[in-house]
């Protein structure tokens, strides 16, 4: 196994003579065989290996045992260990995260610290992890089945950037799960078993123990199948992303506070091309992409067929407007407010796709101590922010009025129709279901769950009008600001 890891590591430029490489120790198998594999190979490629192990704060006694087993593993290796303690559950609640997403948040901070204090004494760092092929065979399923797009069914990409100097490297992402157990039985090492991973309540989980073992029963190389299908996929993506970048330089013209996308070259390009236009403009503005999703590259498409002057709020107080040459995209410096873009979106066709946002300027008029109303097709919603006091200690429980944990709220909040991918919290440790599941559950006819209005946050429903609330905003003792919304107008899941 260890001259195909060279192989890999070799093909896609990994590891170079020189680099300083972290291993990601957690004490399991994956990470146990890595570190071995990579000790092994140090010489030759000539590296200086280091090893990181992240104690998450999670499952108590068991995770201070991975961590002794990680200590004396890399003592007996004579790899230095830096282990970083972090307190996941108070993360994942001071920001409404689930835990396997707080988790991985706060590893890779553990990862930037550790590679910066690494730069300190030397050039370029690695950060190796131990994905191997079975894992990424388990994300491409998964991203499917959310209805990623074509970046996400690439996979994990065998290299990217982690910060400036330093990349996360995969070098096991050639072999398999049984390659490993069988290399750690050959050398007869030990490792740690996370008991979660048993447990089926986790989507992760159910791909991994029931989902792709039915596959290999149909094809024995299913995972092998799937993790060629994307490189293939891999590649494809480069390619767009190459082609992209032409048309966007070609027909999008940079402001100070923006960027114009021209109407007459951007309609020589492919409605595809268009779309990855569209959409790298709105990740540029926003710093990153994160929260740019579907909803909002096709609220920008649909402008091109509208009159000059029409104009949608999006992500991150990002206005786009058209004008008579195309589209401009920038941050606008007074938000339209959620009356406002009711009113505007009023008169367009297919009432029932549209988004209303809950942006910055409402926040701001709500914390001063002001309702808000947003004005719905046939409907209303109404908000305001209360203290959470003894006056205030009695949760409301009405259908169309329900009160909120103000403080988990941390982004625009939408009120929309159902889209890919959405999902609410369940329990107070964080289990989701897809609201697809939550429809089934109450026998919400299927013509009425695309009529159904949303309080959303991103893809995370919030309150589902008429319906329940998501779990994590829940008001508790701990609330300080409750923020009320009541609905009036219309029985949203009966109309």
């Amino acid at each position: 196994m260890t001259d195909e890891v060279l192989k890999w590591i070799r093909q896609e430029k990994l590891i170079e003579r020189g680099d300083t490489v972290l291993a990601g120790v957690s004490g399991g198998a994956d990470s146990v065989c890595l570190l071995l594999v990579l000790r092994k190979l140090r010489q030759e490629i000539g590296f200086t290996l280091s090893a990181v192990h992240v104690e998450h704060g999670i499952r108590g006694e068991e995770s201070r045992a991975d961590e002794a087993f990680t200590g004396q593993l890399c003592a007996g290796l004579s790899v230095p260990l830096r282990t970083f303690r972090v307190d996941v559950p108070g993360f994942a609640d001071l920001n409404g995260l689930g835990l396997e997403e707080a988790a991985r948040t706060m590893r890779y901070d553990c990862f930037r610290k550790a590679a910066e204090e690494a730069r300190q004494s030397s050039g370029r760092v690695r950060v190796a992890l131990a994905h191997h092929a079975d894992d990424n065979a388990e994300t491409v399923l998964f991203r499917m089945i959310r209805g990623s797009g074509l970046d996400g069914l690439c996979g994990m990409r065998p290299k990217r950037r982690l910060m400036e100097g330093a990349d996360v490297i995969r070098p096991l992402l050639v072999v398999s799960r049984a390659d490993i157990e069988a290399y750690l039985k050959e050398n007869a090492r030990e490792y740690r078993t996370d008991r979660t991973n048993f447990d089926m309540e986790y989507s992760r989980n159910r791909l991994r123990r029931a989902v792709l073992p039915e596959l290999e029963k149909i094809n024995r190389q299913a995972v092998l199948h799937i993790n060629q299908c994307a490189g293939y996929l891999c590649r494809l993506a480069d390619y767009m992303e190459e082609k992209t970048g032409e048309a966007f330089a070609d027909c999008c013209m940079q402001r100070e506070d923006g960027c114009c996308i021209g109407m007459e070259r951007f309609f020589t390009y492919p409605e595809l091309i268009q779309t990855e236009i569209v959409h790298r403009a709105l990740t540029e503005l926003s710093g990153g992409g994160r929260d740019v999703g579907r909803v909002h590259v096709e609220a920008v498409m649909k402008l091109f067929g509208q009159q000059v002057g029409r104009s949608v709020m999006l992500a991150h107080g990002i206005t786009a407007k058209r004008t008579y040459g195309g589209v401009v995209l920038r941050r606008a410096e007074e938000m339209l407010s959620a009356r406002q873009l009711a009113g505007q979106l009023a008169g367009q066709d297919a009432l029932e796709n549209q988004v209303f946002f809950v942006g910055e300027e409402e926040r701001r008029r709500l914390e001063a101590g002001e309702s808000v109303a947003v004005r719905l097709p046939g409907a209303s919603l109404y908000l305001r922010i209360l203290p959470n006091n003894r006056q205030n200690s009695k949760i409301q429980k009405k259908k169309y009025t329900k009160w909120l944990n103000y403080d988990k709220i941390k982004c625009d909040l939408q009120i929309r129709k159902r889209a890919s991918g959405d999902y609410l919290t369940v329990d107070e440790a964080g289990h989701r279901k897809k609201l697809k599941d939550y429809f089934i559950n109450e026998k919400v006819p299927q013509e009425l769950r695309d009529k159904v209005w949303l309080l959303a946050e991103q893809s995370h429903i919030v309150w589902v009008i008429g319906g329940r609330i998501s779990a994590a905003y829940k008001v508790t003792n701990d609330t300080k600001r409750i923020l009320e919304v009541r609905a009036d107008g219309g029985n949203y899941l009966e109309d």
